[in-house]
């Protein structure tokens, strides 16, 4: 029995978990948009409201509220949640928000308002050693404790019964990832309906509690969890694939950054204003966002190289044939032509001739015209041809390249 009792446990967290989880994962887009995204603040607080509901329900063996309130305020407490987090759901999932002006005329608010304030009803009608009922006897024997817990399966029975039909309406609308996601979850709600119904049963069926006999409410708590499982597995999908898009994006991004090491390096040795707003102890730690970052480092380099061409109209000079490959793309040409140009730099910093920038400089891109995306291609091939030329056999001259032989 120690076991089951540890299992159940068990899925009690991860229920709790896998709520409270789908709350932190909705909540930053959310305060991105200032919280005036209807829907999403809905599946937020839905969220936030079941998981607080399990909270209050499940991993606690006291009853928290009993002794700031009244006896029997804990369990009024996870039963507003429940219900306000399946109110929420179900608005949700209609895709119709709840409003102010349209609150007291939506029938799963007026049902939540009835069946609640029924049970506290219910509640001060029932004397203190009442109020702290279990699903044995001899609390059972009480009809308000039956009618308790009959009005409360019967919100939770319809509440259920109503998010797994429209999760399965829009299973069928929706992509591959959306369908897998929205059938299991549907599963999961309709068995936790089902589960609801026999626990209606179990209450008002005195057959039913007798023992030896094979159902029993050990059998509806378990399908009860179970079905909790395939809610918590179809809602963590969409969770663990945006994880997964999101470290892809990363590992890209963070590609990205590294291949700007050589020429971001090169000319940071020679301008090092280049990097603004960084305390000079975080300048070398890595990022969290590798997006901004990449675009932070593609906006450094070029005006690294803006301001280094003077010394690559020098460079330009001194190799004419390359002159003109030099604003087609970033072959050896303009490899070569950007190292000189830095060897140049280097060369007049050491000879305190260094020369102030000018406005103009050639795009080692597709041209001026090219986008974020062929710009940044072209920056990383002249960044990834100079590593290359830094590294190979007699590139001695470009180790010294920079004051600090960047």
């Amino acid at each position: 029995m120690r076991w089951w009792l540890a299992d159940v446990k068990f899925v009690n967290v991860l229920a709790v978990v896998t709520l409270l989880g789908g709350t932190a994962w909705t909540l930053p887009p959310l305060i991105r948009q200032r919280f005036r995204a209807p829907l999403r603040l809905h599946l937020c607080l839905s969220l936030l409201l079941l998981g607080t509901g399990n909270v209050l329900s499940q991993l606690w063996d006291t009853a928290l509220l009993d002794g700031l309130l009244f006896t029997g305020a804990t369990k009024l407490a996870y039963n507003l949640a429940f219900f306000a987090g399946l109110c929420l759901m179900v608005g949700f999932l209609r895709e119709r928000p709840l409003q102010r002006r349209t609150l007291w005329t939506r029938p799963e608010v007026v049902m939540c308002l009835s069946c609640f304030t029924a049970m506290v009803v219910v509640t001060a009608l029932m004397p203190p050693r009442l109020r702290d009922h279990t699903f044995t006897l001899p609390y059972l024997d009480d009809w308000r404790v039956r009618a308790f817990y009959d009005i409360g399966g019967v919100y939770l029975v319809l509440g259920y019964a109503a998010c797994g039909v429209l999760a399965a309406w829009h299973a069928r609308r929706g992509r591959l990832m959306r369908q897998v996601s929205l059938s299991i979850v549907s599963v999961g709600l309709l068995a936790l309906s089902l589960s609801c119904i026999l626990r209606i049963l179990w209450v008002n069926c005195r057959p039913c509690r007798g023992y030896g006999h094979h159902f029993t409410y050990t059998n509806v708590f378990l399908l009860g969890q179970v079905a909790t499982i395939a809610v918590c597995a179809g809602l963590s999908i969409p969770c663990f694939a945006s994880a997964a898009q999101f470290l892809r994006e990363r590992a890209v991004h963070r590609s990205r950054f590294r291949e700007l090491a050589e020429l971001w390096q090169r000319l940071v040795a020679f301008y090092p204003e280049l990097v603004l707003d960084q305390p000079r102890g975080r300048r070398w730690l890595p990022p969290l966002d590798y997006t901004s970052a990449v675009y932070r480092r593609y906006v450094e380099c070029r005006d690294g190289l803006t301001r280094l061409s003077p010394y690559l109209h020098l460079a330009s000079e001194e190799e004419a044939e390359s002159h003109g490959a030099a604003g087609e793309n970033a072959g050896p040409e303009l490899v070569r032509l950007v190292d000189r140009a830095l060897r140049l730099r280097g060369e007049a910093d050491r000879a305190g001739t260094a020369a102030p920038a000018t406005p103009a400089f050639v795009a080692p891109g597709a041209g001026h015209d090219a986008d974020y995306e062929s710009d940044l291609a072209g920056l990383m091939s002249l960044s990834r041809g100079l590593r290359e030329l830094r590294s190979a056999p007699g590139a001695g001259a470009c180790r010294g390249a920079g004051p600090s032989g960047a």
